[in-house]
């Protein structure tokens, strides 16, 4: 019997480290909201110069990029598991486009070449249809992430600064 002692110890002492290893690999639960901020656009493919510039007016045709950004309110740090839609209403039809996450290689949709890794960033891309009605298009983007967390943003200033289909 003295001999089975020592082996329940050092049983108990395993099971105990191999619990709390579990535990801390596990990682706490995030208590703080998920924050998703965004901005808009024009995405035409580099070297085109006006690629990346901000604006609000876009003709049928053009590319309206949204750069979006999901950040754990609790540490203000990038919450690269998050997974972001971009909700569009324009012209009686809806359009849900994911966007995509910056933070890795990915290939690009349209021509499947390379993207540059844009650390910390989402980004979709809307192809005004060559059939859009001129006027406002209404937006707003959805995120949730691995701990169930969910976020929206809409764009802030009113009609007057949203995205705009203009005349060609």
């Amino acid at each position: 019997m003295k001999k089975l002692y020592p082996v329940i110890g050092l049983s108990a002492i395993g099971m105990g480290l191999l619990t709390t290893l579990l535990v801390i690999g596990q990682g706490a639960r995030p208590t703080a909201k998920l924050i998703l901020w965004a901005d808009v656009a024009v995405f035409q493919p580099p070297p085109h110069p006006e690629n990346c510039i901000v604006k609000n007016r876009f003709k049928r045709g053009e590319p309206v990029g949204f750069r979006l950004y999901a950040l754990d309110g609790g540490t203000n740090q990038p919450e690269p598991s998050a997974q972001i839609v971009v909700h569009i209403t324009h012209g009686g039809k809806t359009y849900d486009v994911p966007a995509l996450y910056r933070g890795v290689p990915q290939k690009n949709p349209d021509t499947g070449g390379d993207m540059p890794v844009r650390a910390n960033q989402w980004t979709a891309k809307w192809k005004v249809p060559n059939d859009a009605p001129t006027g406002t298009v209404h937006y707003s983007a959805t995120a949730r992430d691995k701990y169930g967390r969910t976020a929206e943003w809409t764009p802030q200033g009113g009609e007057p600064s949203w995205v705009t289909i203009v005349q060609q």
